[in-house]
């Protein structure tokens, strides 16, 4: 059975508990620039967390214990619209505890 969400082994490296790997998991969130920092907006931090919990729900999906080697990077671009936007882009190993 998967771990409540809250409950799940998170990690940016690895972990001393026996495992096994499920899967590696991909996640997104795009933020435009000028958003940032007003009443409107959000924080880069928003982002990044946002990315952790749909790394976490894959996780929850496939009946797994947690996501261990997190890695979310953040790279600035332009929308099709010719936007400034900020991708945060998160993978993670997908692990169940034996």
């Amino acid at each position: 059975m998967a771990r409540d969400i809250n409950e799940q082994i998170l990690s940016f490296g690895e972990i001393q508990e026996a495992h096994e790997v499920v899967t590696i998991a991909y996640a997104g969130v795009r933020l435009e620039t000028k958003k940032l920092y007003t009443d409107e907006g959000t924080f880069p931090t928003d982002a990044y967390q946002q990315v952790i919990v749909y790394l976490q729900q894959q996780a929850q999906e496939m009946d797994a214990d947690g996501v261990k080697n997190i890695e979310v990077k953040t790279v600035t671009s332009h929308d099709s619209a010719g936007n400034e936007v900020m991708d945060f882009i998160g993978s993670g190993t997908i692990i169940r505890v034996k």
